[in-house]
């Protein structure tokens, strides 16, 4: 028999759970503040993108890159039909020029032409067209009005529970992409192996700080923390976020955070709040986390380059950019549901907005609920009839028209001639009801969508991350810890 030398693919399993850190008792490190020694100071530039809004192209050879004076980003020369009498006009200094994304949200409501090139001020500072006729355009519109396409600094740190080469990621990849949208810097890949399983460990972790997380224990939910004589150990998500990410707390504010474990986390109502409360005291902006208890990160390839370009470089809501991702990763679908949490802000108070999301496919996902695989009487598979949908009351549909009712049940039935046949039973059947929620009209291809179900809104406890982890509270307790896949991006928009 040959040794399994592969590396391991899923970020889950099973786990020795302790409840602290082994070894004997330290102080427990508070998480960094934004000024402190050793945190990773990311120098926010105002710098212009260096790609095209419209052909997402940069400048080579005699083509000019046009900075917009509103925003950071850039229209290049072969998109703009500059009359080439006014080619030497457009590049004084003295004159201004406006893209086309920032005229777009000027004129949302009312329409009006665009210039492109003003003297005096912008237009919406009383600027007057610097050209007697309209900019013509060349080319397509390649992408949303809003996007910018990398014109601010990004980092991504990825943490990892161990050695990094023990498990298979995308991160790799993913930091490749993005590393061609900064071809002259701005862009910082770290990569953050940790094992904070003894107290000796947190020390040489928190010491190396310039040096995502992705193992979750099945049973409990807690994170992995690395491993100890050869065997995984597991602590409570807080222990673990605590230490992995303090001392990178100043640049997680606002981050985007897509945590790659298995769906143990939220399968635990204890554990999942755990990491709730942690992603609302490190301020984090948006988390994303799947739900398969035995989650192949690689299944999310397609899902987090589209991530990448879409909410990372073209610096597009999440929120708005989410339903497009999920209409390009039917397939990751088939693998797992997509959780979004957004932290929001009312009225002095902060929030997690939760919004689960599961891939419906109109045979075998109805709703997002998985139809079986096989019959659990007989044993069949693929034995089951065309659904049968029942429609329920709908007040507000006309009474002479009953096929605008919406669809409240399938019913289906196994095909099989001998099944139930054995046990003395009728062949088997079963429905699927409707649960609360919608389908996303803008993830809908041909064949399926997805059903997002109503958000949930998390409240932050009273005990908040400085005080459970701040220096005065820390004598006599155990150092916290993490693990997880984490991955961790911070822009300026």
């Amino acid at each position: 028999m040959s040794k399994n030398m592969a590396k391991k693919r899923a970020a889950g399993g099973i786990a020795k759970r302790v409840s602290g850190p082994l070894g004997s008792p330290v102080a427990s490190p508070a998480p960094a503040s934004p000024g402190s020694e050793g945190e990773h100071e990311l120098a926010w530039s105002d710098v212009h993108s260096q790609w095209c809004l419209s052909c997402r192209d940069s400048a080579d050879g005699d083509v000019v890159l046009y900075e917009c004076c509103g925003c950071p980003r850039v229209m290049c020369g072969r998109c703009l039909a500059i009359p080439s009498d006014s080619c030497d006009l457009a590049g004084r200094p003295d004159v201004l020029f406006w893209c086309l994304s920032c005229h777009a949200g000027h004129t949302n409501k009312v329409p009006a032409p665009y210039f492109g090139f003003y003297t005096g001020g912008l237009p919406t500072a009383g600027g007057k067209p610097a050209f007697q006729d309209f900019l013509r355009l060349k080319g397509t519109f390649e992408m949303a009005s809003s996007a910018v396409l990398a014109a601010a600094t990004v980092a991504v740190i990825h943490f990892i529970v161990g050695d990094s080469k023990e498990i298979v990621t995308p991160v790799p990849l993913l930091s490749h992409y993005l590393d061609h949208y900064f071809p002259n810097g701005g862009y910082i890949f770290l990569e953050v192996p940790f094992d904070v399983t003894t107290h000796k460990g947190i020390h040489t972790y928190t010491c190396a700080q310039d040096a995502c997380v992705n193992h979750s224990e099945e049973d409990s939910g807690w994170l992995f923390t690395g491993k100890e004589k050869g065997i995984f150990v597991a602590m409570s998500v807080s222990q673990v976020l605590c230490t992995v990410l303090g001392p990178y707390s100043g640049v997680l504010q606002g981050a985007m955070m897509v945590i790659l474990v298995c769906g143990s986390v939220m399968a635990h109502d204890d554990t999942f709040s755990e990491l709730q409360q942690t992603v609302l005291d490190y301020n984090v902006g948006s988390v994303i986390i799947f739900s398969p208890t035995r989650f192949q990160p690689l299944v999310a390839t397609n899902f987090l380059l589209a991530l990448a370009e879409q909410v990372i470089v073209e610096q597009l809501d999440i929120s708005k950019a989410f339903p497009g991702l999920l209409a390009l990763s039917s397939r990751l679908g088939q693998h797992t549901k997509v959780i979004l949490m957004i932290r929001e802000d009312t009225h002095g108070m902060h929030n997690l907005l939760v919004t689960q999301f599961a891939r419906a496919h109109i045979q075998t996902q109805p709703w997002g609920i998985a139809v079986p695989g096989q019959c659990p009487l007989c044993g069949s598979t693929n034995s089951w009839s065309a659904r049968v949908a029942v429609q329920g009351a709908c007040g507000s549909c006309k009474p002479d028209d009953p096929d605008q009712a919406p669809v409240s049940r399938y019913l289906y039935a196994c095909t099989y001639p001998e099944c139930g046949r054995v046990q003395g039973k009728p062949p088997y059947k079963f429905h699927i009801e409707k649960p609360p929620g919608s389908l996303v009209n803008a993830a809908m291809t041909k064949t399926s969508s997805w059903f997002q179900s109503p958000s949930t809104t998390f409240l932050p406890s009273l005990m908040s991350l400085p005080a459970s982890c701040g220096p005065s509270d820390t004598k006599g307790k155990r150092p916290r810890s993490m693990d997880a896949e984490v991955l961790t991006k911070r822009m300026r928009i």
